[in-house]
């Protein structure tokens, strides 16, 4: 339970950014607290073995791309935050980034987000044969949002695989600036309905078989001595974990594959029900445990008001039916789950679902604000 230990004290923390300069001010995320450089490569695969159900008139297979941190020797290059948008210019593929970046998107758009990673670095030493963590963002999120969690993983001395999700993930830059897009293939209605719910799950399937090829490409890569990650990752130690989205995908994953270790869900609600209703239409396999010990963090949820519930036509009784059949289905879950497994509840004023991801510390800092606030 080390992995989800360390997890769960970063989801927590304060993630302190700050501003300096006076002409080119540039926003600096958290530094990482672990005793390692983090270096980070970029890798790119294509599973052959499945076509693009995106693009339904052209026959492209599938393509991953995988951001990886791991505890480094060196330093060398920084690494940019989102590479490949510097010098892009707007298009309309960059709306969904300017909508989850907020008042932060300018600062993001023109490069000056720092994190801590280094480009290509050499591979320390110093850990020893490093456990594996695979992470997925949540639905539309950029994984770059995530980087602070990610280089405080891989400074302590974890090989932490970060993925992209083509058309599911914000806006995924390939070299010479080919761009695979987010396309919303959600119903436009408003969630949660049966359709929605079942769209969902369609979308959790995808990204599961999203993280299994990913799985095969890293037990293939850790063979190769020709690549910097050969003796160095300890593939009896895989975690896999996300946040929102991802964390389903997550715990689906870890009911199914038997080399995972540790799983951990970032506030994605595994047992989503239509309003007005009491049966769930979960991501996971309702029945089956997880085969390895698992951790769901939640973020407190907040009680909808009068004003939101008669928006959708729904009574009080009715809400809290529906919240209270929510809670238990994944209660039970849990009770039938290896006796390893915890629901956390983060009640901590101001910590929300976004709070998993860099966002409201880089808009509290090009506000001036106090990040701890954010």
């Amino acid at each position: 339970m080390r992995i989800a230990s360390r997890l769960i004290l970063v989801a927590g923390s304060v993630l302190s950014l700050f501003l300096f300069g006076q002409e080119n001010p540039a926003l600096f995320l958290a530094e990482p607290t672990g005793p390692f450089a983090v270096g980070r490569t970029i890798l790119r695969w294509t599973d052959r073995s499945r076509r693009e159900d995106a693009l339904p008139n052209a026959d492209m297979r599938r393509e991953v791309v995988a951001f990886v941190y791991y505890p480094a020797s060196g330093t060398g290059r920084p690494a940019d935050y989102y590479p490949g948008l510097t010098g892009l210019g707007p298009t309309p593929d960059t709306k969904i980034l300017e909508k989850h970046f907020g008042s932060a998107w300018p600062a993001v758009s023109a490069g000056l987000v720092r994190s801590h990673a280094y480009e290509d670095a050499p591979f320390s030493n110093g850990p020893g044969l490093c456990p594996v963590l695979v992470f997925s963002p949540g639905g539309s999120a950029p994984l770059a949002a995530y980087s602070v969690q990610l280089e405080e993983m891989a400074s302590h001395g974890y090989v932490v695989v970060g993925l992209e999700h083509p058309y599911d993930t914000a806006l995924i830059i390939q070299p010479g600036h080919r761009l695979i897009p987010f396309i919303d293939r959600m119903p436009h209605e408003a969630a949660p309905t049966v359709a929605w719910l079942e769209a969902d799950v369609q979308q959790v399937l995808r990204w599961v078989a999203d993280t299994k090829f990913a799985l095969d490409e890293i037990q293939n890569l850790s063979q190769q001595r020709d690549t910097p990650f050969f003796g160095h990752l300890d593939l009896s130690r895989i975690g896999v974990y996300g946040h929102s989205l991802g964390g389903k995908a997550a715990a689906r994953l870890c009911q199914t594959d038997s080399r995972i270790r540790a799983c951990l869900n970032q506030d994605g609600e595994m047992f989503g029900i239509p309003f007005g209703g009491t049966e769930p239409i979960p991501s996971v396999i309702a029945k089956q445990p997880t085969v390895a010990p698992f951790v769901d963090i939640y973020a407190h949820e907040q009680l909808a008001s009068d004003a939101q519930l008669a928006a959708v036509h729904v009574s009080r009784k009715q809400f809290e039916d529906w919240r209270n059949s929510k809670t238990e289905a994944l209660r039970s879950f849990l009770r039938r789950n290896t006796s390893a497994s915890h629901l956390v509840i983060v009640e901590r004023p101001g910590f929300t679902h976004g709070s998993f991801m860099d966002i409201g510390q880089l808009i509290s800092a090009v506000a001036g604000s106090d990040p701890s606030q954010a």
